[in-house]
């Protein structure tokens, strides 16, 4: 089946440069150009996926994510935001404050977008195996995107034919699948975490408690509470998040995990093994900025707040609350999401310290997020998770991982189609390769449902490790394996990126691309593919020393190609070297 993508973009050049690329890949995009029409269409059609663009008259963007973000099963879909760098938001940080889980600038940024998709939501869909296995979509040609770059980077900005928004397809029908959770009243995700203390007591409607799980057999529960080891400081590369929400979770854990990461301490509290709050240390990732991402309260509200708040020794919420700015139910409400987000958050670290601590304080508001704690395992997975990572923590792809005997799926927990059938072709003598197959997911998603079930202990991973406590992975195993290399480990790969930057600061774009000035279109055409793929950001890693590198030389390829790919540019652009 393929997985969806809501797409709503009022530019029609961009617009439909998207939903060619996206098919490509083997995704099943849907346009709209107005809020209105993708709130219908989200209503109807269920994405996987939304991107919405920061141009939308009236902040459409921003309250298309709202709107998404409190409609049930809404607050679970990664939202990527598009604009040009001119509007309110203009930075990742700023739009995951704002609902959003990332930030593009178009149209520089939107390649980077699309590569990006996969890492939120895997492959569109899988061919059908021929006797070689799968064969990956073909991609449109870089020329067809190019000519769109070239037409918007026109002095007035305008497309030949831009002239009528493009129609939204109609949505597919069909029951689409639950999460596996009874969802919030209004769920709404990221934003920033909560701080360091906890709020001030809000009297908000006391909800419905998750209907808990049936507890653990006694011996399993002592597993678990050994594998805590509580009161101990653990270095989190060796013992993931995930690994520590399933243990409190079976242990019935009644107290707090603390983890400390780059200079920030993150808290999540826990009453009978579920998690009822979160906190954080640094500033930003508060609740009062949460609701000022949720347009709750304005950002010169918050300052005040934060400055009164100082001064009085008060939480920022409380003097909200006190100066009538927001109600104590809708603080009650955004905490909640709030909380839920945060802890999905934490998949995402993989430095630091962790220790969990059994009892003291309890949190002044516990909050039930309405969320299955093997759901969320299994969703921080595989939003968090990248390939490498999962080969370190599961094994590669060549693994074979067996199910474990006897074992069943936690009470009360509802698998995804994809996850029900990674599961169901899990048995023993299949490799991760061969069950992504025949599953018809991604290599990665595979590797992730896997690895989230034996946190669970419904997958042994390979070789019988403990899943909690990790060993580092052999080189030389990972090698046997095939795990790819990135460019930046190839040697000599250094020696070419400086004298490739060196060209690009100092020459014309003829010279980038290296052609001639008489050079044919086709000719530029094979030119620019040759060096995007040789310098590709996405093939180095992206901590390592040539990251900015290599971002700078494909991005003035990039620029290169959208003017010498264009006939009249290109005339304009030798005129100018004359």
């Amino acid at each position: 089946m393929q997985k969806r993508i809501l797409i709503a973009e009022d530019e029609h050049a961009i617009a439909q440069a998207l939903l060619r690329r996206l098919r490509a890949r083997g995704y099943d995009p849907t346009v709209a150009a107005d809020p209105d029409g993708a709130l219908a269409a989200f209503a109807d059609g269920r994405p996987d996926l939304v991107i919405a663009s920061l141009t939308l008259p009236h902040d459409g963007g921003r309250r298309l994510c709202r709107e998404i973000r409190s409609m049930p099963l809404g607050s679970l879909v990664p939202i990527l935001f598009l604009g040009t760098g001119n509007e309110a938001i203009d930075s990742v940080a700023e739009a995951i404050a704002a609902g959003a889980d990332h930030f593009f600038e178009k149209p520089a940024g939107v390649g980077e977008l699309l590569a990006k998709v996969i890492t939120y939501i895997g492959p569109g869909e899988d061919l059908p195996p021929t006797e070689q296995g799968s064969a990956p979509p073909s991609p449109v040609s870089e020329a067809e995107w190019a000519e769109l770059d070239a037409l918007l980077a026109e002095p007035d900005g305008s497309s030949a034919d831009a002239a009528a928004p493009p129609p939204i397809p109609d949505a597919e029908e069909g029951p689409r699948d639950a999460f596996g959770w009874r969802p919030p009243e209004r769920a709404r995700p990221p934003a920033a975490p909560t701080h360091a203390a906890p709020p001030p007591a809000l009297r908000g409607p006391t909800t419905r408690r998750f209907e808990r799980p049936e507890s653990p057999r006694p011996d399993d529960k002592a597993e678990h509470e050994a594998l805590l080891d509580t009161g101990r400081p653990m270095d989190l590369g060796r013992r993931g998040i995930g690994e520590l929400l399933a243990a409190a979770w079976q242990a019935e854990l009644s107290g707090r995990i603390e983890l400390a990461a780059s200079g920030v301490l993150r808290r999540v509290f826990f009453e009978g093994g579920r998690p009822v709050y979160a906190d954080s240390s640094k500033p930003s990732e508060d609740l009062a900025a949460h609701l000022a991402g949720e347009g709750f309260i304005s950002r010169a509200a918050l300052m005040r707040a934060r400055a009164r708040a100082d001064q009085v020794g008060a939480s920022p919420e409380e003097i909200l609350i006190e100066a009538g700015f927001i109600e104590p139910d809708e603080v009650y409400r955004a905490l909640r999401d709030h909380v839920l987000e945060r802890v999905l958050s934490l998949f995402a670290l993989e430095r630091g310290e962790t220790v969990v601590l059994a009892g003291g304080p309890r949190p002044l508001d516990p909050v039930d997020i309405g969320v299955h704690p093997a759901r969320l395992i299994l969703d921080g997975v595989r939003r968090k998770y990248g390939r490498l990572r999962l080969y370190r923590a599961f094994g590669t792809a060549s693994a074979i991982p067996m199910p474990q005997t006897g074992a069943t799926l936690p009470a009360g927990l509802a698998l995804r189609p994809d996850e029900s059938t990674v599961h169901g072709a899990c048995d023993g003598r299949r490799s991760v390769v061969e069950i992504a197959r025949v599953a018809r997911v991604g290599e990665v998603d595979a590797l992730a449902i896997l690895y989230g079930l034996s946190i669970l202990d419904v997958v042994e991973a390979p070789g019988g490790r403990r899943a909690g406590l990790l060993p580092a992975l052999d080189p030389e195993a990972v090698a046997r394996a095939g795990a790819p290399r990135t460019a930046d480990q190839m040697p000599g790969f250094a020696d070419l990126v400086q004298a490739k930057l060196t060209e690009v600061l100092t020459g014309d774009y003829f010279q980038v691309l290296g052609v001639e000035p008489g050079a044919t279109g086709a000719e530029v055409r094979a030119a620019f593919e040759a060096l995007r793929r040789r310098f590709d950001p996405h093939r180095v890693r992206r901590d390592g020393p040539l990251w900015h590198q290599v971002s700078e030389i494909a991005a003035v390829v990039d620029d290169a190609f959208a003017i010498l790919s264009n006939p009249r540019l290109r005339t304009r652009y030798e005129d100018a070297l004359r």
